[in-house]
């Protein structure tokens, strides 16, 4: 497909930028932000721009990471691009991050599971598989919070990946395969892939009613809400 279409993903320490063009090439960049994506974003994108030769209102389409993840980075990231479509007048496009990096599974593998640290014991969760090697990877279940225990019930030979592992108190049940630190991470080239993929499908988003999928609140908004369900202090 002929296009300039614009693909950001934020939700883990490392942005993943990628930005394929009408003659067919595709730009990638990897932000290391360290959770500094409100530092780091905004530049990476005016690089990669520049040096595809684009200008911001070039773009015809745009696709965005909406989590689970980062909190503060899906927030960055989604605002970033509902203000490029917005200057560009383009459709914008939302995307399952756990299916980006679900896309660095090796082409072999049938069946993947993606997890994220959800925090409080809990992990986010996708689950994919394809019928045979090489076929495209669908998801099977909807994206969700499950707690660690829900690894013990993986059929044996499934690949488990994602920023989650990192975080797990024990090692991954007998039988499953953990994936490697870089499939944890967003890579451009496949980030670029899944969004040519879902744009073709024909889906688009509302671009001022997306807003990132957090399926939880945060610590500190739980906290918050604490504190206003809280008696009054005695005086």
């Amino acid at each position: 497909m002929d296009l300039n279409l614009l693909a950001i993903e934020t939700s883990t320490d490392r942005a993943a930028l990628a930005l394929t063009t009408a003659d067919g090439r595709c730009h990638v960049a990897h932000v290391e932000s360290s959770g500094r994506h409100g530092r780091d974003l905004l530049p990476a994108l005016r690089d990669l721009l520049n040096g595809s030769g684009l200008r911001a209102t070039d773009l015809d389409a745009l696709a965005v990471g909406l989590g689970p993840g980062s909190y503060t980075g899906l927030r960055i990231g989604v605002m970033a691009a509902k203000t490029l479509a917005y200057a560009a007048g383009c459709p914008l496009t939302g995307l399952d991050s756990l299916e980006v990096l679900a896309c660095n599974a090796p082409a072999d593998v049938l069946h993947v599971v993606v997890i994220g640290d959800a925090q409080r014991g809990d992990l986010y969760v996708a689950e994919f598989s394809r019928d045979e090697p090489g076929a495209t990877l669908r998801q099977a279940k909807a994206t969700r919070i499950e707690p660690a225990s829900y690894l013990l019930g993986l059929d044996g030979g499934t690949l488990v990946i994602g920023p989650g592992l990192r975080k797990l108190a024990s090692p991954l049940p007998d039988g499953l395969v953990a994936g490697s630190p870089e499939q944890a991470r967003p890579e451009g080239e496949r980030l670029a892939e899944l969004a040519l993929r879902v744009y073709e499908s024909g889906r688009r988003d509302d671009p001022w009613s997306l807003e990132p999928i957090y399926l939880r609140r945060s610590a500190a908004e739980d906290q918050w809400a604490r504190r206003q369900d809280a008696p009054p202090a005695l005086t």
